[in-house]
């Protein structure tokens, strides 16, 4: 694996995650890591199970606790994930004018007010989501990425963690892959969807190409860790994804884009 870096991964800070900082970074280095992002999530859907998780001041002090622990032995880089900020505009405008190193922003549930992972425990969304979920989605995906503001796009076809394949939703794909290089923004290559039996990452092999061919060509890699045995999990996919599309991964650190 030569895939030196995790880029998005959730600590106990995140409501669905187990793991505290110091485990995850032992088990970084135990994987042959010289680089970690902390992306813990900050969701202001009340349903979510981290809704009331996110505080600055006490994320930011556990990270540089953690960078002292650890220092000369891995990188330690401080990162978010917000949710819905063509939703919550006003909270996310907030969001950006705090320290990070790296802001990544996703979709988790839509307007329909439907969470994308109750599709995973309740089969009776199934009927629905095949004819409208993924539409949905990629209607507001284009929103977020209008909006822009970030520097990576989470996990771009998310419903295939929990619905197989990418959607049929091809323009509204390619709308999103054009702004996304006209803004320079990144997506990353996700690895969490291989973790629940699923082929892909997200995004998949064909929105990667129709990213190359609007004209993209870089990336951040992934693997959405919520517990210190999944950090750098099928990061071997990714590398062949890197390979076979010519990307070029890095990291953000104060927000600027460094290649890796």
């Amino acid at each position: 694996m030569s895939i030196i870096t995790d880029a998005h991964t959730h600590t106990n800070f995140s409501g669905d995650a187990r793991d505290d900082m110091s485990e995850m970074c032992r088990q970084a280095i135990a994987k042959g890591l010289n680089c970690i992002c902390f992306t813990d999530h900050l969701d202001l859907n009340p349903t979510d199970e981290s809704y009331g998780c996110y505080d600055y001041d006490r994320y930011s002090a556990a990270i540089d606790r953690v960078r002292a622990e650890y220092e000369g032995r891995i990188r330690v880089l401080k990162g978010i994930e917000f949710s819905e900020p063509h939703i919550f505009r006003r909270e996310y405008e907030e969001l950006l004018g705090k320290e990070f190193d790296l802001v990544m922003v996703g979709i988790h549930y839509v307007r329909l007010g439907v969470g994308l992972h109750w599709f995973e425990d309740d089969r009776s969304f199934r009927e629905y989501a095949a004819h409208d979920l993924f539409r949905h989605y990629y209607e507001e995906l284009l929103q977020v990425v209008k909006l822009g503001g970030f520097d990576v796009l989470a996990h771009f076809d998310n419903p295939k963690r929990y619905l197989q394949g990418s959607g049929p939703e091809t323009e509204l794909i390619d709308e999103i892959v054009h702004e996304l290089v006209g803004k320079d923004l990144v997506p990353e290559i996700n690895t969490s969807p291989l973790r629940r039996g699923c082929r892909e990452s997200a995004p998949d092999a064909d929105i990667l190409q129709r990213y190359v061919d609007a004209g993209g060509t870089r990336v951040t890699i992934g693997s959405d860790a919520h517990s210190s045995k999944e950090i750098a999990a099928d990061f071997d996919h990714a590398q062949k994804l890197v390979n076979c599309y010519q990307l070029q991964p890095g990291i953000f650190r104060g927000r600027q884009f460094i290649a890796i």
